[in-house]
């Protein structure tokens, strides 16, 4: 029996991906949950399992290529099987089409009496010599790979002009048009695109509300610092604030369930588990890596499994159960010097908390005025999943549990 190996669909916004690494050469043996072939999506670098056992008949999408999902890029036989040439020959021109499309949009193109030759250029480039009819076959580009750029035209433009007799014109009607204004073009794609896309929707279809609350962070401030050699010397790992607000938020999800929930517009489903994401900044976007059964773990647990998904994550090297599944997520700016901010909730969940920096200010206490360790949480919340009160208990609890911190250390 023939299996066809496909490009999997890993995630709710994956449209394409690429063939980073095949892990097996034509005619060896592969076997069912065997790794057989790296692909990179705009989220990670993911590993592909063969889906039966066999012999790796035939490669179809080569290392570099970027291949639609559901597209066929290889063929699993059994020994001494062959595949049907119509399929083989159908699936093959196909998939090199796709990958061609994804990949580019430049067109090879055939000027009469010369060698065919593609044109490389920038969009912009391509704009401005349609509307001065140039042909873009006449311009040497350098860009990267030989590609035309806006200036390369705009210097044929000039060097043209140059050779054209002066017109009668009296020197004071001469009038100088100002240069075209200069833009790097970038596009909205791979992770960006992605991010665009799930963020309009957001935006777009989920009533978000939002409420605020000042923490003093002067108690847990002096428990890490008596915890993080302790911490770091049984896992390895520096304790972080982050590590301890996943802990307070993992402990009052049990008592607010409504918060840990996702909506598909018809129904609310409350999780069993408590899997909280940790939105990582990247210089091409944002990921979202998933601690699983938050609320299981200890505080050194928590702190070793976070920077162990934080990691990956900034490497793109998670799997696709590492970064899907969440039911709540957090976003911390306070690292930036962030005072505070509200955060577009990550659908189909229904809340995200947005913490900001922890800086010394004045309080009360006890009537008196202190300077104390403050910190701005902000939660945005799905109105047709939560109100007001459950969301602001929810948040006082957090809240609680952060100005008394021991509480943290129990399970």
């Amino acid at each position: 029996m023939v299996t066809e190996i496909i490009m999997p669909k890993l995630g709710q916004t994956m449209e394409k991906g690429k063939i980073v690494r095949w892990l097996k050469k034509e005619g060896e043996r592969v076997n069912k949950g065997e790794v057989i072939l790296e692909i990179e999506t705009d989220k990670a670098v993911l590993e592909v399992e063969a889906r039966d056992s066999g012999i790796l008949k035939k490669i179809l999408a080569k290392e570099g290529d970027v291949v639609p999902v559901a597209q066929v890029i290889g063929y699993i036989t059994r020994e001494g099987e062959d595949i049907p040439e119509i399929s083989l020959e159908e699936k093959g021109e196909a998939t090199q089409a796709a990958t061609h499309a994804a990949e580019t949009a430049e067109i090879p193109r055939e000027a009469e009496g010369k060698v065919e030759r593609e044109i490389k250029a920038s969009p912009l480039a391509k704009k401005i010599a349609k509307e001065r009819g140039i042909d873009l076959i006449q311009i040497a580009g350098t860009g990267p790979g030989g590609r035309i750029t806006e200036k390369d035209v705009l210097e044929y433009i000039a060097r043209m002009e140059a050779k054209k007799p002066a017109a009668a014109v009296p020197r004071e009607e001469v009038i100088i048009a100002p240069p075209p204004e200069e833009f790097q073009i970038v596009p909205i794609s791979g992770m960006r695109g992605a991010i665009a896309k799930k963020m309009t929707y957001s935006k777009a279809n989920i009533p978000h509300f939002y409420i605020g609350v000042e923490v003093d962070m002067t108690e847990a401030a002096r428990l890490r610092d008596e915890l993080m050699p302790i911490i770091e010397s049984k896992v390895g790992v520096r304790l972080s604030f982050t590590h301890m607000i996943v802990r307070a938020v993992a402990l009052a999800l049990r008592e607010y369930p409504q918060l840990n929930a996702i909506c598909d517009g018809e129904n609310i489903k409350i999780s069993k588990n408590i899997n909280i994401g940790i939105a990582v900044g990247l210089e091409d976007g944002l990921i979202v890596p998933v601690l699983k059964n938050a609320d299981s773990l200890d505080l050194a647990q928590t702190a070793a499994k976070v920077e162990k998904l934080v990691s990956k994550a900034r490497e793109k090297r998670l799997s696709e159960d590492e970064f899907t599944g969440g039911s709540f997520t957090i976003s911390n700016l306070g690292i930036f010097d962030v005072d505070s901010f509200t955060a577009i909730i990550n659908p189909p969940e229904v809340a995200i908390l947005a913490i900001g920096k922890i800086k010394d200010k004045p309080a009360v206490v006890n009537g008196e005025i202190k300077v104390r360790k403050m910190m701005n949480l902000v939660l945005s919340a799905d109105h047709r999943a939560v109100d007001g009160v459950i969301a602001a208990r929810f948040l006082n609890r957090v809240k609680t549990l952060l100005e008394k911190p021991y509480s943290l250390l129990l399970l």
